[in-house]
């Protein structure tokens, strides 16, 4: 009899220490939310989280550079739309001089904003983005064209990586839309043009504007191609974002099941543990009392 008391009291120890260990574990997953504190409680689960949460913080940092990338890019485009009207300017005022009526005063005043117009395009080129980058340097630091109107930026941008396996270019490169064409330099047109309007002699200034028009010509192709390549980029940053958005409500639900404490099951767990605890502290108060009768016997 003494023996069968002991292999109660032992069974009813265990048994209690069990639903004890047990109901701790589920009191800790509620109050973290996690449902394994440490990886060696769950070590495959564990390397998965570590993966999911790695590709999260990958997605993160993707998005963040993203918006940098979006930001430069959005400049950038609102620049080219200046040099847009800077270049639609000028053509206008160049017919304008052109015309029959118009007397030397009248030139002189078209010259004058021509030249207010090679003014802003010259602050044009070297516009940053508001941090001191250059917009139209590349991957330079510095101002991307000197007084003199020489290109010291790169010849290429920078790649941003946006996505798995996608990049996008943060701008263009400033000698693709203020370099030379024709055999000169935008800034040397832009000067040209107001040079051309205040020649005196009619034939020598019609020819001179002529070929004004012709170089803006070339220079407003290449503005236009530039506003396509950064709406290209931009086409392409919409793109990684909806492929983030996707990963990133894929990944964390995946998270959530492996990870995350489902708190109806825990508190559905937190009520039978604490159950079998009553049940198994009664046996053990039970087997207690049997054992020191037997003992008093």
């Amino acid at each position: 009899m003494r023996v069968a008391t002991e292999t109660l009291f032992r069974t009813s120890t265990g048994s209690m220490q069990a639903h004890t260990t047990q109901l701790a574990k589920v009191q800790q997953q509620i109050s973290s939310g996690r449902q394994f504190q440490h990886a060696h409680e769950a070590p495959g689960a564990a390397a998965s989280v570590m993966e999911w949460e790695a590709a999260l913080a990958r997605i993160d940092a993707q998005s963040d550079a993203a918006g940098r990338a979006e930001h430069r890019l959005g400049l950038t485009e609102n620049a080219l739309d200046d040099a847009r009207l800077i270049m639609e300017r000028t053509r206008e005022l160049l017919i304008s001089a052109g015309n029959g009526a118009f007397n030397d005063q009248d030139r002189a005043l078209v010259a004058v904003e021509l030249e207010g117009l090679s003014a802003e395009w010259r602050a044009l080129a070297n516009r940053d983005d508001g941090s001191g980058q250059p917009l139209f340097g590349g991957t330079a630091l510095g101002p991307a064209f000197d007084a003199a109107g020489a290109y010291q930026g790169s010849p290429d941008t920078r790649r941003i990586e946006v996505a798995d396996g996608q990049q996008v270019r943060d701008g263009v490169a400033g000698d693709r839309v203020f370099g030379t064409v024709q055999g000169q330099s935008s800034f040397a047109w832009l000067d040209a043009a107001a040079l051309a309007v205040r020649e005196t002699d009619p034939a020598l200034r019609r020819a001179a504007m002529d070929n004004v028009q012709s170089g803006l010509s070339a220079l407003a192709l290449n503005t236009e191609t530039m506003r396509t390549e950064v709406g290209v980029q931009r086409a392409a940053l919409d793109r990684a974002s909806t492929w983030r958005d996707t990963a990133s409500s894929a990944l964390t639900q995946s998270l959530a099941r492996l990870r995350d404490t489902d708190l109806i099951d825990a508190a559905t767990q937190l009520s039978r543990h604490s159950t079998q605890l009553s049940a198994a502290q009664t046996a053990y108060l039970q087997v207690s009392s049997l054992s020191l009768f037997e003992r008093l016997r």
